[in-house]
């Protein structure tokens, strides 16, 4: 939906993947989110075969409106990850990096953070190798349950996974949730490098969803 001039990526785990999906995908500057598997050796893992597979969330992020540092932190004030409900292996507190930058920078956030909170952070931090998406009923879960809204804005989208992949569909996924508001959801795509019609149709869509 956004203008993709610089993308980038962030993998991780934090418990259950509905809620972090939510969570990110409200945030200004995040392009699309999806949740899965990673961080393990199964092939092709499913929901109920994963593994030693980690739920996840893969989210991609324009770095010119939103910083991996403040991902990051965002990532780590949201949970805590030395609770023993991040040690089992499927909720693990987890990052993934994708390349070597990434790694620095990840245990960058964390030395910082350690320093600050007086406490050492347990985060797994791993090189990324597979993401397997999860099944299509995971993503977007909580939007999803407004089965009303759901069908308006189906209508919108070629296919499940393009509607999967939209920017409004992340935010509205957060919003449900209680994360942002649909009157700020409607003044950020105001400011998306597309073009006036299409604001003028998204928010009039916003308007129309019935709940």
């Amino acid at each position: 939906m956004l203008e993709e001039k610089r993308i980038d990526t962030l993998v991780f785990g934090m418990g259950c993947f509905w809620s972090p999906e939510a969570n990110f995908g409200q945030l200004p500057g995040v392009l699309r989110t999806r949740v899965g598997f990673a961080g393990g050796t199964k092939s092709d893992p499913t929901y109920r075969q994963m593994g030693d597979h980690t739920e996840t969330v893969e989210v991609t992020f324009d770095p010119d409106a939103i910083s991996l540092e403040e991902l990051l932190r965002k990532f780590w004030n949201d949970h805590n990850p030395n609770r023993p409900a991040y040690k089992e292996r499927q909720y693990i507190s987890l990052l993934l990096y994708r390349n070597a930058e990434q790694k620095t920078i990840m245990e960058a956030v964390k030395q910082q953070l350690e320093v600050e909170r007086e406490d050492p952070i347990y985060t797994e931090i791993a090189p990324m190798h597979d993401f397997t998406e999860a099944e299509p009923h995971h993503q977007k879960y909580y939007l999803k349950r407004f089965k009303r809204a759901t069908e308006q804005l189906m209508l919108n989208f070629p296919d499940e996974a393009t509607f999967h992949a939209s920017t409004i569909t992340s935010r509205l996924n957060g919003f449900v949730r209680e994360y942002g508001t649909l009157a700020s959801i409607k003044e950020e795509i105001a400011q998306w490098n597309i073009s006036e019609d299409e604001v003028i149709e998204l928010q009039k869509l916003l308007d129309e969803l019935k709940w």
